[in-house]
């Protein structure tokens, strides 16, 4: 790919309470933000770029609805502090999160989609149905040869 980049998706559960996960090239742990939303960080990884001029398409799939529970994840919030903290201080995730509503429960929708522009994007695409599901023919299309 030869370049950095992130996206975004804003989700929610079924209380109305919203988050945010973020996936970027950059980031080279899980994190937790408990700003407000709640902003969860996860790195992506690709394979080096090639000497062909012509770069395959990647697919990146997200099952929204497990990502919840890592909104309460402590030792995600854990990693944050490492960061912010005096070395040897004990996390504290109720002093940081001050009073903010992390999502948890059940999945209820996805709020936003946000693609920082550094790339090359053919399609965003929602379905309920999993990996599992076969992909329409026209994702098919462009799908790579084995």
């Amino acid at each position: 790919m030869g370049r950095e980049w992130a996206f975004e998706v804003g989700i929610a559960d079924q209380s109305g309470r919203e988050g945010i996960v973020r996936c970027s090239t950059f980031q080279k742990r899980p994190k937790l933000k408990l700003t407000n939303p709640p902003l969860l960080l996860l790195p992506l990884s690709f394979p080096p770029a090639s000497s062909r001029p012509l770069t395959s398409w990647s697919t990146i799939s997200l099952n929204l609805a497990s990502l919840l529970p890592h909104f309460s994840s402590a030792s995600l919030a854990r990693a944050d502090e490492d960061e912010t903290d005096e070395p040897g201080s004990p996390p504290q995730l109720d002093r940081r999160s001050g009073g903010v509503q992390v999502p948890s429960g059940t999945y209820s929708h996805a709020s936003y989609v946000k693609v920082y522009a550094t790339c090359r994007l053919r399609r965003i695409w929602f379905s309920e149905g999993g990996p599992q599901q076969r992909l329409p023919w026209e994702f098919q299309l462009y799908a790579a040869e084995n």
